[in-house]
């Protein structure tokens, strides 16, 4: 068998990120459609958007805004390195 170029950890790797990048969607997806919909008592939606919406509200202010940043230049630059 010849070098295929990925290794299994890359791999478990990608399909890592991809679950948690579904998930974010998933939940963004959510909160969107609550926004839109509005509250319906025992929906799934409204259950994701309300524990969303408490877990951001314990967050500082300052940790949200701080991470939204680092992730945005971190986008920037290694879009830039490219």
């Amino acid at each position: 068998m010849g070098y295929r170029g990925t290794t299994m950890i890359d791999q478990m790797r990608r399909i890592g990120w991809l679950a948690v990048e579904g998930a974010v969607l998933v939940i963004v997806f959510c909160v969107l459609l609550n926004i839109l919909l509005g509250k319906q008592e025992g929906s799934f939606i409204s259950s994701v958007s309300e524990n969303a919406t408490k877990f951001l509200q314990t967050l500082p202010p300052g940790v949200t805004l701080g991470v939204s940043l680092i992730v945005v230049l971190y986008w920037f630059v290694r879009n830039r390195v490219r």
